[in-house]
This record gives structure tokens, C-alpha cells and sequence, in this order.
């Protein structure tokens, strides 16, 4: 519930972007700032919240960026200018968003284990529900109140979550002291028979082998590690979240640079696509049930490609690089058609396959890294992320106010996710590279 809520307000807001841009008549790359800053925020703040939630729980967490995000919409209902609203709603709601969704999702990884995934998929999938169901919502109240009764309406949905955090019950850890040298045996002689095992296999190039070893480890000695007085200063939180060391990394730093360029584009059909179809001739209640048609499909993409996924025949790497290069696909053939049907078929399938993104990239995290570097690479990869999606809306609403039309912006961030897709194919050449290099130096 609070996932419906939290994402049903948060990726409806452009249907509350044309408002702005008739309220305050000022150019679209100064207006995209608003929505951009929300989700740039969210990302760039997110190793310092999930820092929080690891000292003071979910349940608290969850409660702060609640009240957050409603003063920051009821402060934005006050609004006299766009830079007003660049504090109030971006700056200020983003943050409370990055408390809320990051708090939900490590809530349900405590309190499941054996269906971890499947019961992430559920949680997550309330955020296509959100926006299927609040889309067309935001317009009623826009027509009714206007945009600033809205916002106030909005802020008292996001009340609720309140509520919501207040049933997230804290998992005790019970600590298990005895030894199973069997076991250990077992496991040390199973990281033995993987020591001269290499990752890249000569006749699948994509495939990436899963370190249980590596995970099994990680897991026990997180569980195993009494809590440490001296790691809630802000110098080891920060160094817990951020390693930049592992830019040095070859195969994270291409990830990086995909993730960066997706995030560019990630958010942008979500604040111009209402617009571009209403300048289009579109009626604004169909226009942004677009929107409900991406939030719809992404929940059914998320279910679907989920399941592919966790099946052992399924490369995800190329599960994940491919659905980068149909959304970008999607983006670049958007401008060719103007009509209703077109764009709801476009908003069908960029909804499918961005549910791709977001629900697999902590999982190919591991998948290329392993389970012990992942909160570090992830504070690292959420940082990347956040510049991204700061910066890609008000740079194609630059290009919208140079040329007057949508489809150079759709072009560019398309083009952009396109090649945050191709550009996954290095990670194996390297791999292939480096296993050629050590059967060299082996053979001599």
C-alpha cells in the first residue's frame, strides 16, 4: 500500500507539470526542473537514507519521509514561483520519497528469506497499481480544485503512509553460537572446486555463473556482526555507502555508464508524454491515462520478466540489456505517429519493458560483483543514477523550447538508452578478454 501511494503520486507528476507550465509561463527546460529534481534527489540521497534505516529501522524511516513529503506538498501548494517549487516539491518531497521507498523495500527483505525476490516483486509491483489508479485521479482533482488543491489532496493520500510505517514491525535476529565444522567443511570444499572455475563460458558469451559460496558467506557474516556503536558516525555511514575504488573496476564502471544514460532517459516519458499528447490534440483525461497505461503494463512487465528471470536457462544480462534497447527503440518511434492509438501502444510497451530496469538491476549487481560489495557499489550506482535523472527532462526541455517539437527530445533520450543497452556487450568481451589472458599466461 504505501508503494501505491508513494509511486502513484510520484510518477503521475507530469500531469501536474502542464499546470506548472501555464501557471508560472516559463520555458519548458526551467519547468522540467521541478519533476527532475524529485526523483534526483531520491537516488543521490538514497546511501544516506538507507545509512538511517539501518540505525534507526524501517518503521521510523518510513514515518519521517511521510511527513516530509506531505510539508513539503503543502508548503508547494503556497507556490509563487517555478523556483518556489524547485525547494518545496523537488528538493524537499525528494527527499521524503528516498525514505519512504527505500525503507518499504528493506522492510521486506528482513522479514522474508526463502521468497525474498517473489515477495519484493509483490511490494514493488503496487507502483504500477499506483500510477494505473492515480493518473487519471490527479486529473479529477486538477479540474475540481485546481493544481494547488490537488497538491493538498495529495499530500493527505500521502498522510497515510503514516499509517502504513507504523505496522512495520522490527525483525529480531536470533544469534546461533554453535559451530557446524561439517558444514564449513563442506562449503570450503565446494569454494575449492570453484577456485579454477572461470565466469565466462567460450560458447555463451553473456553468461554470468551465480558465487553461492560468496553469498551463503556474506549472509553469515552480516548476521554474525554484533552492532558496532562507533559505525552510526557520518564518516563510516559514508564509507560504507561509497567506494569509489570500485570505479576502478572495469566490468562496474561499463555498468555505471549504462545505468547513467538510462536514468537520462528513465524519467522523461513521465513528465512530457501528457504534454506532448495533448499539444497533439488529445483531451487531458486521455493524455494522462497514457500515463495509467505505462503503470499498468510496467506492473505486468515486472511479474512476467521477473519469473524469466529467476529461471536457471535465463540469461539476465542479456534479459536486461535487451529490454534497454527496445524501451530505447520505443522513445525513438514515438514522434512518428500522433495518434491516440499509437501512443497508447507506445506507453504499453515502454511501461513492459522499463520494469525490466528497475526490477533486475540490483540483481545483476550481484550477479557481476557478488552479495559482499553490494552496498557499496549500490550507494555508489544510486549516485550515478540520481545525476542522470536530474539532469536528462530539463535538457530535453531545452531542446523542446530550440525547436518547438517533442521529437528531437524522444529522439536523443532514445538514442541515449539504446546505447545504455549496447554498451552491456563490453562486460563479456572483457570477461572473454580476461579469461583468454589467463588460459595465456596458464598455458605457459
Amino acid at each position: 500500500m504505501a508503494h501505491v501511494l508513494a509511486d502513484g503520486v510520484f510518477f503521475t507528476l507530469g500531469v501536474l507539470y502542464i499546470e506548472f507550465l501555464d501557471e508560472f509561463m516559463e520555458g519548458k527546460d526551467k519547468t522540467a526542473w521541478i519533476n527532475s529534481l524529485i526523483p534526483g534527489t531520491l537516488l543521490t540521497v538514497g546511501p544516506i537514507t538507507g545509512a538511517l534505516t539501518n540505525r534507526f529501522g524501517c518503521r521510523l524511516v518510513c514515518i519521517l519521509g511521510a511527513i516530509v513529503v506531505t510539508t513539503g506538498f503543502i508548503t508547494s501548494s503556497f507556490a509563487t514561483s517555478v523556483y518556489f517549487l524547485y525547494c518545496s516539491f523537488g528538493i524537499l518531497t525528494g527527499i521524503g520519497f528516498s525514505g519512504i521507498i527505500l525503507s518499504t523495500l528493506v522492510c521486506v527483505g528482513q522479514h522474508f528469506e526463502k521468497r525474498r525476490f517473489f515477495a519484493l516483486g509483490i511490494a514493488v509491483s503496487g507502483s504500477g497499481v499506483g500510477t494505473f489508479v492515480f493518473a487519471p485521479v490527479v486529473r479529477i482533482l486538477i479540474d475540481e480544485y485546481g493544481w494547488r488543491g490537488a497538491i493538498l489532496m495529495e499530500s493527505g493520500f500521502i498522510l497515510n503512509i503514516v499509517l502504513c510505517g507504523a505496522f512495520f514491525r522490527p525483525v529480531r535476529i536470533k544469534m546461533n553460537n554453535t559451530i557446524d565444522v561439517s558444514a564449513i567443511r563442506n562449503e570450503a570444499n565446494h569454494r575449492s572446486s570453484l577456485k579454477d572455475k572461470f565466469d565466462i563460458k567460450d560458447k555463451q558469451i553473456f553468461t554470468i555463473e551465480k558465487n553461492e559460496y560468496e553469498g551463503l558467506q556474506a549472509l553469515q557474516e552480516e548476521a554474525a556482526t554484533p552492532f558496532d556503536s562507533t559505525d552510526s558516525t557520518w564518516s563510516s555511514c559514508f564509507s560504507r555507502h561509497f567506494d569509489f575504488g570500485l570505479l576502478t573496476n572495469p566490468i562496474f564502471t561499463i555498468f555505471v555508464v549504462s545505468n547513467y544514460f538510462t536514468a537520462f532517459g528513465f524519467n522523461t516519458p513521465y513528465v512530457y508524454l501528457p504534454d506532448r499528447a495533448e499539444e497533439k490534440g488529445m483531451n487531458q483525461v486521455d493524455s494522462a491515462f497514457l500515463l495509467s497505461i505505462i503503470g499498468i503494463s510496467n506492473t505486468f512487465g515486472r511479474i512476467i520478466f521477473g519469473w524469466i528471470a529467476d529461471q536457471k536457462c535465463v540469461n539476465r544480462l542479456l534479459l536486461y540489456s535487451m529490454s534497454l534497447v527496445i524501451c530505447g527503440t520505443a522513445n525513438v518511434l514515438n514522434p512518428f505517429n500522433d495518434s491516440k492509438v499509437y501512443l497508447m501502444m507506445y506507453s504499453a510497451v515502454y511501461g513492459m519493458f522499463n520494469g525490466v530496469f528497475v526490477s533486475l538491476n540490483s540483481v545483476i549487481l550481484v550477479d557481476l560483483l557478488g552479495p559482499k560489495r553490494l552496498d557499496k557499489a549500490l550507494g555508489l550506482l544510486m549516485m550515478f543514477q540520481g545525476c542522470g535523472t536530474l539532469i536528462g527532462p530539463p535538457i530535453c526541455g531545452w531542446l523542446y523550447d530550440g525547436t518547438g517539437s517533442y521529437s528531437l527530445p524522444f529522439f536523443f533520450v532514445g538514442g541515449l538508452v539504446i546505447f545504455s543497452g549496447v554498451v552491456l556487450c563490453f562486460i563479456p568481451l572483457y570477461r572473454r578478454s580476461k579469461t583468454n589472458k589467463l588460459s595465456g599466461i596458464s598455458g605457459e
